[in-house]
Parts: C-alpha cells; sequence; structure tokens
C-alpha cells in the first residue's frame, strides 16, 4: 500500500473544494429570505402535527373527551403558534449593530487576521462595540 498517493490525493482534495460563498447582507429576523431550511421543516412539521391532531387523533377518541382534548391541545397549539411567531419576529442583532448604516455587504470572516469575530467586546466584521 502506498502510503505517499493517498496522502496527495487526500491534499489534492482539499485545495479542490470551493469557498463557502459569502453572504451578501445581513438577516433582520425570521422573515428575512431566503429561508433556512430548518424554517421551512418547522412550519410544515407544526402543520403537520396539527392536521393529524385534529383530524384525526382526537376524532378517535370517545366522544365525551372530545371537547375537552381538542380545548387542550388547540390550547397549546395557539400559544406554541404564538411563541414561534414571536421567535421569528425578534431581531437577535445588538443595539450598536442594527445602529450602523452598511453601505456594502458584510465581509466574510478571515482567520488570518483575527481567531475570533468577537473580540474584547468588539465584532470585527461590523466595525462596532458590542
Amino acid at each position: 500500500m502506498d502510503l505517499c498517493s493517498w496522502c496527495q490525493r487526500g491534499a489534492l482534495r482539499e485545495a479542490s473544494r470551493k469557498p463557502a460563498s459569502p453572504r451578501h447582507w445581513s438577516r433582520v429576523n425570521g422573515w428575512s429570505w431566503p429561508l433556512h431550511t430548518f424554517q421551512v421543516v418547522a412550519w410544515i412539521i407544526l402543520f403537520i402535527l396539527a392536521f393529524t391532531n385534529f383530524c384525526i387523533f382526537v376524532p378517535l377518541l370517545p366522544p365525551n373527551w372530545n371537547l375537552i382534548m381538542y380545548g387542550v391541545t388547540g390550547g397549546l397549539f395557539c400559544f406554541h403558534f404564538v411563541v414561534h411567531l414571536l421567535g421569528i419576529s425578534i431581531d437577535p442583532a445588538e443595539t450598536n449593530v442594527r445602529l450602523k448604516k452598511y453601505l456594502k455587504p458584510i465581509p466574510t470572516f478571515d482567520p488570518s487576521k483575527h481567531t475570533r469575530v468577537i473580540e474584547n467586546q468588539y465584532c470585527h466584521l461590523c466595525e462596532v462595540a458590542v
């Protein structure tokens, strides 16, 4: 077995990888496009579970339990739905970051310049104190 050629193939494979494309603009909240795959999956699962609960599982219960279970699961579903909407709508950014007016896209992080994006409560990408 030739170990040297194996290492060279691995090095060539690493060199041929394309760097990740930088994000052009920062996201403001969960409503910003493009949506993340997990967001789409979460909405689909939420509505599938609501449909199966209200249209399949609860009607199969005894008649005297139907109204109770519709109320309990409906209340929990409404609570979860409201919390889900609030979580998507909240802007998680620091106030100083949102106050700065960006005239160009946010740059990608270069690990050769700094070890971390935020060091000593200063963001090297946004160039603001956080």
